[in-house]
């Protein structure tokens, strides 16, 4: 199998080199030649491959949406695409296109606890913290779990704190009692566990349809 990686050289897609440079063949797509994997500057300059992984900036969605027109496999992690350019990408996979803001498999149960949770009580506090050199603010998980929540965006406490994890805190209160929800990134390789999951699971779907 081949994937190309868009944004080979930023720091996630330098990640997603590291744990699949092992396993797969590896090409990339990005505007600086990687030190060792050919490089091109789209994905139309690739003669073959199977899989997209994307984590780089929103004009990578010219590059998402050739893959997915050549029914290829494209996973994206990549924040400030628009919302309605992701949905149509998504209408226009048939199940061979993925985005997600965080991939860590821990995300989705935190939401679903969440849910559950908030009901019952009259207020909350959310807080995110990150690293001083993350640039957006909140950050897009942040925005994400406010959209799922039907949450003011205005409503998210972000801090940025050198050399933080990332952190993602709900505090629920009612006048007696407070609970608190709390998901924390211990180490980058929860991101890459939870895209190696979402991939094995996209490429039996695909097989499955074949």
């Amino acid at each position: 199998m081949i994937l190309a990686i868009i944004g080979i050289n930023g720091k996630m897609g330098n990640r997603v080199y590291e744990y699949y440079k092992d396993k797969y063949q590896i090409v990339g797509v990005d505007k600086i030649k990687h030190k060792i994997v050919p490089t091109f500057s789209s994905l139309k300059e690739i003669e073959s491959y199977d899989v997209v992984i994307d984590f780089s900036s929103p004009s990578s969605i010219t590059d998402l949406d050739y893959a997915i027109e050549a029914n290829k496999i494209v996973l994206s992690g990549t924040t400030g695409i628009d919302d309605s350019l992701i949905q149509e990408l998504l209408l226009k996979s048939k199940g061979r296109f993925y985005w997600s803001c965080n991939y860590a498999k821990g995300i989705p149960i935190f939401l679903d606890i969440i849910k559950k949770i908030r009901p019952n009580y009259d207020d909350f506090d959310f807080v995110e913290i990150h690293a001083s050199t993350k640039k957006d603010s909140p950050s897009g998980t942040a925005k994400m779990l406010a959209k799922e929540l039907n949450i003011d965006i205005s409503k998210i406490q972000s801090l940025r704190l050198k050399l933080a994890p990332a952190i993602h805190e709900i505090i629920f209160t009612s006048k007696n009692e407070r609970v608190i929800l709390r998901h924390e990134i211990i180490n980058y390789e929860a991101f890459l566990e939870g895209l190696n999951i979402k991939l094995m699971e996209m490429i039996d779907n695909v097989k499955e349809t074949i």
